[in-house]
């Protein structure tokens, strides 16, 4: 709320009437109206006696509040919309850059009322020249760089988002490459869709390439891992056809996007351990222990064809004959395993297995 707001409602509250607040501080009573009306404001020096008047402190008075909630925000944006769409972009305009005064420190509130107003100039610039919309833009860009600069991280990394965006569009490849590296870790998705349009733009295309191929493998990893989280809930909740059909996925997904069969065959396993079935155990660790020994090479698949080329084999070498190991003497203890301890073909691929390590 503004001051005169304030003043009114503080006021009203203690159940004074204007003239008795007023003969309080020793003003008039038309001073006192005109202050709760907006039109004047009380001078410096008489703010404290107001603020001890009204039982409250200066921060309070003078609406010191550094950042609105993200509901008072919305419902501010929400009202630009209905004066966009009743009275025009101006006077939203004016209306948004009033409440950013009001506010200048709330980057959630610069870059909501930025975007609401651009997204309006777009539609309701009916009457605006070319040269005063290009002004708007560039005054709605500064909204954005300021919330760029915000306390809040969410924001700080939307508001950069969208500027390395804009940089894009106007050629300035400099200046979006300083925005993107201002972005989280590498490995957060967006930043390596923004650098990879950005490797397009000025064609490096290798390097689009090699991010392109690094999204599909690690978002291939993730379904294949949720995959089997479903699998393994449906299990316990006894729900053994949907986790068949979720083991199902997860097979097909390694086997459309050319990963390592090992990866399909832990799938099969994890099923057929939980459903104690032999034979399903047994073809599926005819799957995974070869799989081992053959490894896979990224780049052998035209999926991944320029990041293998930097990966080594997966599977094969020291560390995964110590990760075979490790499998078998988990295939010989395990507690999951004891309805096969007798099995004859089980055993023979144990000490297949066992004797290859050694």
């Amino acid at each position: 709320m503004r001051i005169h707001e304030i003043i009114r409602e503080k006021r009203k509250s203690l159940e004074l009437t204007q003239e008795q607040a007023a003969v309080r501080l020793g003003v008039t009573a038309s001073a006192f109206n005109k202050w709760e009306r907006g039109i004047s404001c009380p001078d410096i020096t008489i703010l404290p006696a107001l603020a001890r008047l009204l039982e409250t402190d200066l921060n309070t008075l003078l609406s010191f509040q550094e950042e609105l909630t993200n509901e008072e925000i919305a419902l501010w944006c929400s009202q630009i919309s209905e004066i966009l769409m009743k009275d025009g972009f101006e006077k939203a305009y004016e209306m948004g850059m009033e409440k950013v005064r009001e506010y200048p420190g709330s980057g959630a509130l610069l870059f909501n009322v930025a975007g609401t107003l651009e997204g309006g100039l777009q539609i309701f610039a009916e009457g605006i020249d070319e040269e005063k919309k290009q002004k708007y833009l560039e005054e709605l860009e500064v909204l954005y760089e300021r919330a760029a600069k915000s306390k809040e991280e969410s924001v700080r990394i939307q508001a950069n988002a969208l500027l390395a965006a804009k940089c894009m569009n106007r050629e300035d490849y400099d200046g979006a490459q300083e925005r993107i590296e201002l972005l989280p870790d590498p490995s957060w998705k967006n930043k390596r869709q923004m650098q990879a349009q950005l490797y397009v733009r000025t064609g490096r295309y290798d390097e689009a390439v090699r991010l392109k191929e690094t999204e599909i493998l690690e978002s291939v990893n993730d379904i294949y891992s949720n995959l089997l989280s479903l699998m393994e809930i449906a299990v316990k909740e006894k729900r053994i056809e949907d986790a068949g059909y979720f083991t199902e996925k997860a097979v097909q997904t390694i086997q459309l996007y050319e990963m390592w069969e090992y990866s399909a065959g832990v799938a099969q396993f994890q099923l057929a351990v939980s459903k104690r079935d032999k034979h399903g155990t047994i073809e599926a660790l005819k799957k995974m222990l070869p799989s081992l020994e053959k490894g896979w090479q990224p780049g052998e698949s035209r999926l991944y064809e320029h990041i293998g080329e930097k990966k080594e084999s997966i599977g094969r070498g020291e560390y995964w004959q110590a990760f075979t190991q490790k499998i078998v003497e988990g295939l010989k203890t395990d507690e999951d395993m004891e309805f096969l301890r007798e099995d004859e073909e089980f055993l023979r691929i144990v000490k297949r297995y066992e004797s290859s390590i050694h």
